[in-house]
């Protein structure tokens, strides 16, 4: 008789799938592995991308959103390149390169991968309040972390979609997706997503905020902890304002020492309340 595969080799066999079924084109690996998203100018990026037209115009449009520019609309991609920060335009590349993983949409019970992405953006754009309100790290690069903290989720539903079914129909209000997963599967979308960003080449900070977005206080004295709190405090924003990432509201809140390590009282936590819907709007099309 066969001995049964334990969960972390089950886990193994998902990420090298992942590692050949979700890989990322050469020129978004070649804006990463440049070192931040920032070994390049706008210019050579803006080449790069000339001869995708879809991909550009969904940058541009991107550009345009008031994330990144609240005057007067670029006109073209070329012209967004000598305004824009060089490692803003780069990071949002790749972000626009990820983004077609998750096309076309697709529904499964309570979940979907507009819905999905949805979510995650607006984790990014509120990560990205809160790094600004709290003078916690690099906020562009924030909002990366933000934007791809579930990534296992819409690996986890393109890969095997069978099990990912399951752990759907059994999540809820009071059954969290992360927990189902570990029940169901002996480990959970943020191993799976940091991995996958590991392979991607993807900073450590990045990294860590998937794999951390759900349990932040254990990495609370890490050099990556303001990035993964921001991440964490802003996963649980969404999920209370709707914007879930499975339409069910099931993220509890992370704890006070996570809270406290970045600055955020009772105060401040309603001033971000109050901003959330202007962060919200403002990617409202980055889709």
């Amino acid at each position: 008789m066969s001995k049964p595969v334990s969960s972390s080799a089950r886990l193994g066999l998902r990420i090298d799938q992942a590692k050949w079924q979700l890989a990322l084109p050469d020129g978004a690996r070649r804006l990463i592995a440049s070192g931040d998203f920032d070994g390049r100018d706008n210019e050579t990026l803006v080449l790069w991308l000339s001869s995708e037209p879809e991909l550009s115009e969904r940058l541009l449009r991107w550009c345009n959103t008031p994330l990144y520019n609240l005057s007067r609309p670029y006109p073209s991609l070329e012209e967004a390149a000598k305004v824009m920060d060089g490692c803003d335009l780069a990071r949002l590349a790749v972000l626009a390169w990820v983004r077609r993983m998750f096309l076309p949409d697709a529904q499964i019970d309570i979940y979907s991968r507009e819905g999905l992405w949805s979510h995650s953006i607006a984790v990014g754009a509120v990560a990205m309040l809160i790094a600004r309100t709290c003078n916690a790290g690099d906020p562009g690069l924030v909002f990366i972390a933000g934007a791809l903290h579930d990534i296992g989720l819409c690996a986890s539903e393109r890969l095997d979609p069978d099990s990912f079914r399951e752990v759907v129909s059994q999540t809820d209000e009071l059954s969290p997706t992360h927990e189902v997963e570990k029940d169901l599967l002996g480990w959970d979308h943020s191993q799976l997503g940091a991995a996958i960003l590991d392979q991607w080449g993807m900073p450590e900070a990045i990294q860590y905020s998937a794999r951390y977005h759900h349990i932040p206080e254990q990495v609370i004295d890490s050099e990556h902890a303001a990035t993964v709190g921001c991440v964490a405090v802003a996963n649980y924003l969404c999920s209370r304002s709707g914007w879930a990432s499975t339409g069910s509201n099931a993220i509890i809140a992370p704890a006070e020492s996570v809270f406290r390590r970045l600055g955020i009282d009772a105060g401040l936590l309603t001033v971000l309340w109050t901003q959330l819907s202007l962060a919200l709007d403002s990617v409202s099309d980055l889709r």
